[in-house]
Parts: structure tokens; C-alpha cells; sequence
């Protein structure tokens, strides 16, 4: 089928059961993405269709995929990642730490990526197709609402996400989109955004930490913790170099950014709410980064991950007042565009 033809097919959503999951499938002739509603909404992959490639990460620890947290004592992320398949979940209500959230316990990136969503609407025509779902939290009065529109003769993903508030008092929250890429595409690539301010992430471990702990200056350099010699953090570290970081972008001139591979003149692109994400966080790891709990050594990946709040606790957020506030009984809404690329510098056109 030529290329003119295949721009010409309606795009459609389909459903398949594999390893116990039950995946919806949303495709045009540019791309495909498959959606797991039950497991959050998390999508498990993401693919360039005249190239096959799949830019979202296989946790070699999350595989086969679970849906449940062991009955073994929680500690440590171990609700995050003995569920964590590599895919893209969003965090919320309290952002990465477990913890307290208005005395409801809450765990790592919260408790929105793995409840079970329910697929609300599919609606298709020759020339767009649109799916609505709505995730309801279970200990905190948060309703998340997504729709994602595939359009037929667009390369793009558009998405509109909303998140409610059933209770009588304004609710502050942290709000995080969580992908982590990987594949053919990480190979050589580097992260091509208009922040201008780079952070390492604090932690109560730096000395675990390749990178100065703390550290402020501009995008995209920081100082390695050993030497001081700066480290290009836009640059994806190459496979089995140990190479780790995680850092906090800010002060965006714009809210985008790409992985840009340019030797295969392929990108994969974001581009979001300035106002609602004005920060995001990147973290970096290539094998041998870190040889225990959870990675074990393993994983080549990079994220870019829009963020309402910079990295933090939640109540450090809360004292901060660094966390968006959703109005009682109101909403928030956001969108966002996400797709393969053959330029990585933003805005990118239907």
C-alpha cells in the first residue's frame, strides 16, 4: 500500500488480550500506540509505523507484566516497581514520594497509575477517532479524566486531561506525567528543549549520585559529583557506560521538548501546557548505573516528564505552596501533543 493510500485510512481502535492484560490499540498509517485502561491508563508502547520502532522501555524486572503489588512488606518503591513495566503512567496526586496525602497513606507516584480506569467512549469517523477515559481514586476525591484524539492525516497524539475534585475544600496536588523512552531511538540521542535551568535532585543519598548534589546552573550542564567535570545532561548516555543522572528542568521558554536521534533523522516529540507543567524532570541511566534494588544493573533509558511541582515531598510541596490547586467540586485541564518527528525543534505542525 503507498503512502497516500495508507494517509487516506480512518484510524481505529482496537482490542487484544495478551499475558493477561486486555490492551486497546489506537493507530493511524503514522503511528501506533497500545493502552493498558486497567493498569491506569499506563501505555506499553509507542511505535513510528514506517519504521516499527517503539520508543517506550521494557523493565526487564517488570516483565512478565503485573497488576498487583507482592504480599510481601512495602518498602523502598517496592509498590512503584513490582508492578513498573516500563511503561507511561501518570503520578498523582502526590507526585513521586510515598506518603501522607491529607492523612491518606499514598504510595510511590501515587495511587491514579494503577487503578483500574474504565474505557468511557470510543467514537470513530473516516477522519478522526476519539477515546475517553476516567480513572477514580479510591482514597483521595480525584477523578482523572483523559481523551485521546487521533486524527487521520496527523502524525500527532493529541491529548486533554482533566482532573477533578469531588470534595468541598480546594484540593492541592502534584501532578506528573511519568514516560520513560527507550529502544533504537536512545541510541545517540539527545534531548532537544527550551529550559533554561538545570537541578540535580537532592537526595538523602548523594553519595549514590554521579552527579553534585544539589547543584543549580544552566540547562544542560552539571557537574559530576567526583572531579566536577560538567556533564552534557541533554546527551542520552550510551548503553553499558554506567552513565545515571536525574535532574529538574525549569525556566522553559516553551513547553516541549524531543528526544532527537539525528542519525535516523527521527525524533520523538512533547509539547504541553506551560502554565499547568512548568517544569519537568529527566532522569538517565545506562546499564551498570545501578547494580542493586531495583535496576540490578540493567536498563538503557532517558524521560522527560512534564511536572506541575518541582521534585519533592508532598508536604514539603504543600508548605512550599509549589503544588497546583484544583477548586472544591471544580477541575483543571490541560493538553498536550505527542508524536515522531523529522525536525526536533518546536512547535511541530499537523
Amino acid at each position: 500500500m503507498n503512502k497516500t493510500a495508507r494517509k487516506s485510512n480512518p484510524p481505529v481502535a482496537t482490542w487484544r488480550n495478551t499475558g493477561g492484560r486486555r490492551l486497546l490499540t489506537v493507530e493511524n498509517a503514522h503511528f501506533r500506540v497500545e493502552i493498558w485502561p486497567d493498569m491506569g491508563g499506563a501505555i506499553t508502547s509507542y511505535v513510528h509505523q514506517s519504521s516499527g520502532l517503539d520508543v517506550m522501555w521494557r523493565n526487564a524486572y517488570g516483565q512478565p507484566p503485573r497488576r498487583h503489588v507482592i504480599d510481601q512488606p512495602v518498602g523502598g518503591g517496592s509498590d512503584l516497581f513490582d508492578v513498573m513495566d516500563g511503561s507511561w503512567y501518570v503520578s498523582l496526586p502526590n507526585g513521586f514520594f510515598p506518603g501522607d496525602y491529607f492523612g491518606a497513606p499514598l504510595g510511590t507516584h501515587g495511587e491514579l497509575r494503577c487503578v483500574p480506569w474504565t474505557v468511557e467512549s470510543i467514537q470513530s469517523t473516516t477522519k478522526s477517532l476519539k477515546v475517553a477515559f476516567v480513572g477514580v481514586s479510591v482514597r483521595t476525591p480525584v477523578i482523572y479524566r483523559r481523551e485521546l484524539t487521533v486524527r487521520a492525516a496527523s502524525g500527532h497524539l493529541h491529548w486533554r486531561e482533566t482532573v477533578s475534585n469531588r470534595s468541598g475544600a480546594p484540593l492541592p496536588v502534584a501532578w506528573l506525567h511519568h514516560p520513560v523512552f527507550s529502544g533504537p531511538l536512545l541510541d545517540g540521542a539527545r534531548l532537544v528543549t527550551p529550559a533554561r535551568t538545570i537541578r540535580v535532585i537532592r537526595t538523602n543519598k548523594p553519595s549514590l549520585m554521579q552527579l553534585k548534589h544539589g547543584y543549580q546552573g544552566r540547562w544542560p550542564l552539571a557537574p559530576r559529583r567526583a572531579g566536577g567535570r560538567p556533564r552534557d545532561c541533554s546527551q542520552a548516555p550510551v548503553a553499558g557506560t554506567g552513565l545515571d543522572h536525574s535532574v529538574e528542568l525549569s525556566d522553559f521558554t516553551a513547553g516541549r521538548g524531543c528526544l532527537w536521534n539525528e542519525k535516523l533523522k527521527l525524533g520523538f516529540a512533547m509539547q504541553w501546557d506551560l502554565a499547568m507543567f512548568p517544569f519537568a524532570w529527566s532522569w538517565a541511566h545506562a546499564d551498570g548505573a545501578a547494580p542493586r534494588y531495583p535496576m540490578w544493573g540493567e536498563g538503557h533509558l532517558m524521560t522527560l516528564q512534564p511536572s506541575t511541582s518541582p521534585p519533592g515531598r508532598f508536604p514539603d510541596l504543600l508548605k512550599r505552596r509549589q503544588l497546583r490547586v484544583v477548586p472544591a467540586k471544580g477541575s483543571v485541564t490541560a493538553e498536550m501533543l505527542t508524536g515522531f518527528v523529522a525536525q526536533p525543534e518546536g512547535p511541530w505542525a499537523d
